[in-house]
């Protein structure tokens, strides 16, 4: 047993080390986060105000029901319950990893209540609203590309997946312009949206 002595107490200095490059690596990552969510908040711009006002709230609780209503328009009913009950398992993750993460939301400048005419509640950690967007964009391009996206190059109107794809983008520097999240919010957001609506679409096809 004292022999092994030596090899245990390198094994835990060599795991040590690891947890100290991981959480060094970690916290890069964050200030980033912020530093560029911060970058992009200080930059206030008339032009960016407008073109991003928009994206950022439609995928908002409040206006949800518009891409409700568009995929229900589009596609039928039938496939619409798929989209609704993927939003459903969405905002179920989004609160429950806000209440497990606990981030703050990002300091809001005075042109936030101006431009949404109320203050964002709950934590920041991950977005909501990003989370919708990629259900929503799923769904639109999963329809247009009859399954899951396997002829979508060839299927699907280039122009279309253009103007979803810059909706979506929009939403997120929205959401990270009108300090409501931060990048990383807003990918992860986007995982779990992605993610429920390929769990949904798969087990009710």
């Amino acid at each position: 047993m004292e022999k092994l002595k030596p090899t245990l107490k390198l094994i835990q200095l060599n795991k040590n080390t690891k947890e100290m490059s991981l959480q060094r690596v970690f916290k890069k990552l964050i200030y980033w986060d912020v530093y560029l969510s911060r970058f992009l908040n200080d930059n206030e711009s008339l032009i960016l105000t407008v073109m991003l006002y928009l994206p950022s709230l439609i995928f908002s609780p409040k206006t949800l029901i518009a891409p409700i209503f568009f995929i229900a328009y589009q596609y039928g009913y039938t496939y619409s319950i798929r989209y609704v009950i993927s939003i459903v398992l969405s905002l179920i993750l989004t609160t429950f990893f806000k209440n497990h993460f606990k981030r703050p939301r990002p300091k809001p400048r005075p042109q936030l209540s101006i431009a949404f005419g109320y203050k964002e509640g709950n934590y920041s950690l991950p977005s909501g609203g990003c989370a919708q967007a990629a259900t929503f964009l799923f769904y639109f391009l999963n329809a247009n590309g009859s399954g899951i996206f396997c002829y979508v190059s060839i299927l699907v109107d280039i122009f279309d997946i253009l103007i979803a794809i810059h909706i979506i983008f929009n939403v997120m520097l929205g959401r990270v312009y009108f300090c409501c999240h931060y990048f990383s919010d807003c990918h992860l957001g986007f995982v779990i949206g992605t993610t429920s609506a390929f769990l949904i679409n798969f087990l009710l096809q």
